[in-house]
């Protein structure tokens, strides 16, 4: 049942973006969707339908129950239920979070997303897209990269940009190692690009709002690379300071433990910066460790097998599962040899 007093188990959905990938996902879950490289996991956010092909169903990219109903009705019946009274006061139906699991297939185009201030502005939206990634699958050789090592004037992107330039565009950015476990703060406004053979945990603000500085080679046209906007005012979008060594180390964080005992512990992985968009821990359960208050949540399963413990009961998890957990299931304790990941919505100011 679609109630909100018991944790849902979440299948597939996939989503038909522009990009290669898709397979770690698949080897992940032990079993195959649809294809694509992007799995919206307890979602009540629509994929935008100017980019869906003809004929898909409209509702692409909101969650459904094991009952077939949508998460986005199911929230819409019951919002205090399932995100708890300041979340709705301040949110009505919408977590005001959009959680993903991505596995990149090609490198991603060099691009930014939008702040709030920005989103509010131009694109008639209270959410910009603020991220978080969290690395759970990565090669020897894989990569990413993050803002720009020096600053960049409006001329340079916007030559980069006219030229198509992608190995500029790389240049001028600091480039990074991925491995298992790395944590990457994404603030809004930062150019970045995934390379090929990562796969992360994205927690994010609820839009697909995305500017494509590299947008040809992906077959993406320029009225949706700049969101409709148009290159000058969607090139202004973009962040062109300098991200020396004092800023890269505010986007890799380092986790901080919570809680640490012979049951396992509970580690977060954001500093405060974050906290207005989104928080994720990492459980480690050894036999047993506390989630926290009752909260709107989402779970991946990265490793082992368990149970989850909540106001009415337990249910069985295992690795490669995704769980949407309503506020009204109550306070949760992970159970059983297992590790997980714990997505939170932003924090509601007292």
């Amino acid at each position: 049942m679609a109630d909100s007093s018991h944790p849902h188990r979440l299948g597939p959905n996939k989503v038909p973006v522009y990009y290669a990938g898709g397979e770690g996902i698949d080897r992940f879950r032990g079993e195959r969707g649809a294809t694509g490289p992007e799995d919206w996991v307890g979602s009540v956010t629509p994929f935008p339908r100017h980019l869906l092909p003809a004929g898909t169903d409209p509702s692409t990219g909101v969650s459904r129950l094991s009952d077939g109903t949508l998460l986005d009705a199911a929230v819409g019946a019951d919002p205090e239920g399932w995100l708890g009274p300041a979340l709705a006061r301040l949110y009505g139906c919408e977590p005001g979070l959009l959680v993903k699991l991505l596995d990149a297939g090609e490198r991603l185009p060099v691009h930014c997303h939008p702040t709030p201030a920005f989103a509010q502005a131009h694109l008639g939206s209270r959410f910009g897209k603020n991220e978080g990634w969290i690395v759970i699958a990565a090669e020897r050789d894989a990569r990413i990269w993050l803002g720009f090592d020096h600053e960049v004037t409006a001329k340079q992107l916007r030559g980069w940009v006219d030229a198509q330039d992608a190995e500029a565009m790389l240049e001028a950015m600091n480039e990074f190692a991925a491995a298992p476990g790395d944590v990457y703060y994404v603030p809004a406004g930062m150019p970045h690009a995934i390379g090929p053979d990562v796969m992360i945990v994205e927690l994010q603000e609820p839009t697909s709002f995305s500017i494509l500085a590299e947008h040809e080679p992906f077959g993406v046209a320029a009225e949706n690379a700049t969101l409709g906007l148009g290159w000058d005012v969607a090139l202004s979008c973009f962040d062109r300071r300098v991200y020396g060594a004092e800023q890269l180390a505010l986007l890799r964080p380092q986790p901080q433990t919570v809680t640490a005992d012979r049951g396992g512990t509970l580690s977060r992985l954001f500093a405060d910066e974050a906290e207005p968009y989104f928080q994720a821990y990492r459980a480690r359960s050894l036999s047993g460790i506390a989630l926290g208050p009752a909260a709107f949540r989402i779970l991946v399963v990265g490793m082992g097998e368990g149970r989850i413990a909540f106001a009415g009961g337990t249910v069985g998890v295992e690795a490669g599962e995704t769980w949407v957990v309503p506020h009204g299931a109550g306070q949760l304790e992970a159970q059983g040899d297992l590790e997980l990941i714990v997505c939170c919505p932003p924090a509601i100011p007292a």
